[in-house]
């Protein structure tokens, strides 16, 4: 975890083109608070999107599971109980 403060925060916001207005409101918004924000949350929806457009243009599910595993270092089977589709207990479908 990289720890941070609100100059590093600023400057980031600046390079990713955040105006002026909205870095003060940001600021203003957050003084105080302490954020985490969870890397695993982001890599799971970076690996179900890039799965989602790869079976799109026709890629099998084994080839994308594959494919996924290599680049993000995961096995295979992890791969594929992230990309599955979980339902729920009361879905209607």
């Amino acid at each position: 975890m990289i720890e941070s403060n609100e100059y590093l925060v600023v400057k980031e916001l600046e390079e990713m083109g955040a105006s002026k207005k909205f870095i003060r409101k940001f600021i203003k918004r957050f003084a105080g608070w302490r954020i985490y924000f969870r890397k695993k949350r982001s890599e799971y929806d970076e690996i179900k999107s890039m799965y989602e457009q790869m079976i799109a243009v026709g890629s099998s599910r084994a080839e994308a599971v594959k494919y996924l595993s290599e680049i993000f270092g995961k096995s295979v089977q992890r791969i594929r109980e992230i990309t599955a589709i979980q339902k729920g207990l009361f879905d209607e479908d």
